[in-house]
């Protein structure tokens, strides 16, 4: 039975309502952080009406079978013994279909039911069937077909069953089940070209080591304006996604949520529960921020490689790297994100190259450098797997001496110029590569014609200065994003961009792996890219002194727009461009000594008279709390109002602002410094509320080595007792901290 469990109110249009189907249906990770992704296996249609409830029944009782799915796909019993807990993985064959992004066919040709008698589906499903064909079996009984374009464009029943023998006939012969690209046609859920699309689909989680993969099957019918999620669900097995049987549902008031009970069942279920709290209000939102005359923009992650193989590639390199990592980490930094963070990037590179190999059918392994490779735990990475490279940085890491010398690693200031190429490698790297990035294109293209390139961008460079946004109406990262795109797009390669799963904000990468251009117009190229970058320094050179008072204009802030009819200057940046021998003769390097700039540099004095000035402006209102002492024991306390940065900023004093205007981060980096004494909540600082020792995640070693700040200079003194406060209420409590 389909029951209403809430509909929120809404004004929305079809397109608003398949667009939020769209991004929840492909980016369920988003929601349920126990997935890595999906697997699409089949699409099928139908114009014939459905029942519902017949449909639903009949796959509950195939998904809510206590059968388990392998891997690889394969159906196991729970009855029977249990195979290996952590299957054989391998990475150079996998029976999935690929997930590429260039190109993606729009429908998956072919046609037609491959099971006879379909009427009497369930004798047919033997044990050795997989389950995704127990399920479709159950999908044609009730009249669906595999979808294909031929299908949907003709409207001749005739010609449909004709064609649809035909094509089955050529599928089965030369076109494998595994090697197909299924891709749900949206656009005809909008047009209301077929009636209902079912997807059945395999859900990828992202330990493997708890989590078993499991199908889950999703009827969309565009007339009625309502999808179905069908999920696969054993009491024997963690559970990947919510337990129930749902659908939303596009109503003349808002969008409804209804799930399919069974008799006896109540509301007082956890997975509805989570649906309802987590899923519903974000189709809501998504609903809401797509634009009526304009498609769903795709900005899933992964697109590029298949899912399956980079979450299998994933686990695989995590145990035989990751612990090893860390545990010998030398550096100051934070060995938990850099480490998991390049072997991230590593199964990426690791999958995009085999990839490639497939289709180009290369036999050898890619080689590659990594320019401005830093702690070079991705050349170490690449190079464990069988790839040869170089790792080339301005400055020597400490880790670099753990490393075999198998792990080629060069200490060098890479500047761009023709002694500075690596035609004797694959591929260019640039992993946060700083005022390199621009350069990638250039160097892979200058290289050779066979040079790819691949690029994560992250601070804003342009070939000889920081990058100036050229587009106002755009993100400093955003407009960088485009402008990166367009250096590789000038340098003849096909840009790809994909996003990956690593822990940073800045986890957009660029891809130049295909030219535009033949190897006879090589230097043609080369010239081209030549005049782009002078005219872009040139006009940055322009934009640098009109900042500093000289008279020369520029249009509409555009430093590519330039007005000026000073050609001695562009003379001059050319003659010396041919003196130094550099591409640009502006480019400077990195120090390879970084200045740290992060607030922990300021005087002590300084340091502690902003500290004071900010809390004696959150303390100027009154604003009484209860703070938990011990067990079920509470004190009042004034912590004091609230305010905006923005409204601290302006109680601050000329001076103050410019001694942190010097540091990167701010007035926000110097309050997160000090977290023990402020917090951020939705733009709002307020004073920290103090938490007693038994509460605090604080390590034993760390406790009494700093004094109270609330003791010594609140109005109102500590909350807290001595023997329950980790900082010390005096210098008699003081101790030495203890450095492991």
């Amino acid at each position: 039975m389909e029951k209403v469990i809430e509909e929120v109110p809404l004004v929305l249009s079809a397109r608003q309502f398949w667009g939020a189907v769209k991004i929840y249906t492909e980016k369920p990770h988003v929601i349920n952080r126990r997935i890595c992704g999906t697997v699409d296996m089949w699409v099928g249609y139908t114009n014939d009406a459905i029942f519902r409830e017949t449909l639903v029944g009949r796959l509950k009782d195939l998904l809510e079978s206590d059968t388990k799915v392998g891997v690889n796909g394969d159906a196991t019993c729970s009855g029977k013994e249990p195979g290996p807990k952590e299957p054989e993985i391998n990475t150079n064959s996998c029976d999935l279909s690929h997930q590429h992004q260039y190109p993606i066919s729009l429908v998956t040709k072919g046609g037609g039911c491959p099971f006879s008698n379909t009427e009497n589906f369930d004798s047919q499903c033997t044990e050795a069937e997989s389950v995704d064909d127990k399920i479709k079996k159950a999908l044609y009984s009730e009249g669906f077909r595999e979808l294909n374009h031929e299908n949907i464009e003709s409207r001749s029943s005739v010609h449909e069953e004709n064609e649809h023998h035909k094509l089955r006939e050529i599928q089965s012969s030369t076109h494998p089940s595994h090697e197909r690209k299924w891709e749900v046609p949206w656009q005809y859920l909008l047009e209301a070209k077929v009636a209902v699309i079912s997807l059945i689909r395999r859900i990828i989680p992202k330990q493997l080591d708890k989590f078993i993969p499991t199908y889950e099957v999703v009827i969309m019918e565009s007339r009625r304006g309502s999808v179905m999620y069908l999920n696969q669900s054993s009491l024997t097995t963690p559970s990947l996604g919510p337990r129930i049987h749902y659908s939303f549902t596009k109503t003349n008031t808002g969008v409804a949520l209804s799930w399919f009970t069974k008799e006896g069942e109540t509301e007082n279920n956890p997975s509805l529960a989570w649906v309802q709290q987590k899923v519903l209000p974000k189709v809501v939102k998504w609903a809401t921020e797509v634009k009526e005359d304009s498609e769903v923009e795709d900005k899933g992650s992964l697109r590029l490689i298949r899912v399956q193989e980079y979450n299998q590639l994933y686990q695989k390199l995590k145990a035989k790297y990751g612990k090893q990592l860390v545990k010998m980490w030398p550096e100051k930094t934070d060995p938990l994100k850099y480490v998991y963070e390049d072997i991230a990037i590593a199964t990426y590179l690791i999958l995009l190259w085999q990839q490639e190999r497939e289709e180009k059918d290369l036999v050898n392994y890619q080689s590659f450098v990594d320019l401005g490779c830093g702690n070079g735990l991705l050349v170490y990475i690449l190079c464990g797997e069988g790839h040869t490279g170089l790792g080339i940085d301005i400055k020597k890491r400490g880790i670099w001496d753990q490393f075999s010398p198998q792990v080629h690693l060069k200490e060098d200031v890479i500047e761009p110029s023709d002694k500075n190429l690596f035609p004797e490698y694959d591929w260019l790297i640039g992993n946060h590569s700083d005022e390199l990035t621009p350069w990638l294109p250039v160097i892979a293209a200058k290289s050779s014609y066979t040079t790819r390139f691949f690029v994560i961008p992250c601070c804003p460079h342009d070939f000889a200065c920081k990058y100036r946004r050229r587009d106002a109406g755009k993100s400093q990262y955003s407009d960088y994003l485009e402008y990166v795109k367009e250096v590789g797009s000038v340098c003849g390669f096909e840009v790809w961009r994909d996003k990956l799963r690593i822990p940073s904000t800045k986890r957009i990468c660029l891809i130049g792996q295909n030219r535009t251009y033949s190897k006879e117009d090589a230097q043609k190229t080369i010239e081209d890219i030549d005049v782009f970058v002078r005219e872009r320094e040139r006009a940055n050179s322009i934009v640098s002194e009109q900042r500093e008072g000289n008279n020369i204009t520029v249009e509409d802030g555009h430093v590519e727009k330039i007005q000026t009819s000073d050609k001695d200057k562009g003379e001059y940046l050319e003659k010396k461009h041919c003196i130094s021998g550099l591409w640009s003769s502006n480019f400077k390097a990195r120090d390879s000594v970084q200045q740290v700039r992060n607030c922990t540099q300021l005087k002590k004095g300084l340091r502690e008279e902003l500290v004071s000035t900010i809390a004696n402006m959150l303390m100027e209102k009154k604003h009484i709390i209860q703070v938990e002492v011990e067990s079920d024991v509470w004190v009042e306390w004034d912590r004091g109002g609230s305010m905006t940065m923005a409204d601290i900023a302006r109680g601050m004093e000329t001076q103050q602002l410019q001694a942190l205007k010097k540091e990167c981060g701010g007035l926000q980096t110097l309050l997160k410094n000090h977290r023990h004494m402020f917090s951020l909540q939705n733009g709002q600082v307020y004073l920290q509320s103090p938490v007693p020792a038994w509460r605090a995640s604080v390590p034993s070693e760390r406790i009494k080595t700093k004094c109270c700040w609330f003791h010594q200079h609140h109005r109102r003194g500590c909350p807290l007792p001595s023997h329950l406060c980790v900082f010390a209420h005096g210098d008699d409590e003081l101790r030495e901290a203890i450095t492991p």
